[in-house]
């Protein structure tokens, strides 16, 4: 049986390339499989944060339709206050024409 010839410089140059390759592709498969772990990290993390904020906002909404609430009663009772007012000031002119009169009457009497 002769001998195994030895392999040429093209087939060791071959082998070598084929070895690197594979290193290569174990390299590329580990790190895309990290990074697929921190993207989905980076997905639930975004996730929650997003539930996290869509929640204030819903509270948020809530809280400005009930302030818009609170403003248009407080409108309404400054009106309310206004129309009482001009009243008041009608009787308090009403009262200065009979101040007039008691004065009168009070000198008529001294």
């Amino acid at each position: 049986m002769p001998g195994k010839k030895p392999p040429e410089a093209w087939e060791v140059i071959l082998e070598e390339i084929r070895s690197q390759n594979r290193a290569t592709i174990e390299a590329v498969e580990s790190k895309s499989s990290e990074l697929k772990r921190e993207i989905a990290g980076l997905r639930e993390d975004t996730g929650a944060r997003l539930q996290t904020l869509e929640s204030a906002v819903r509270q948020n909404s809530t809280d400005i339709q009930a302030l818009q609430k609170d403003v248009r009663n407080l409108a309404d009772k400054v009106e309310q206050n206004g129309v009482d007012i001009r009243r008041l000031d009608e009787k308090v002119d009403n009262l200065s024409g009979l101040e007039v009169r008691v004065s009168a009457l009070e000198q008529q009497r001294g």
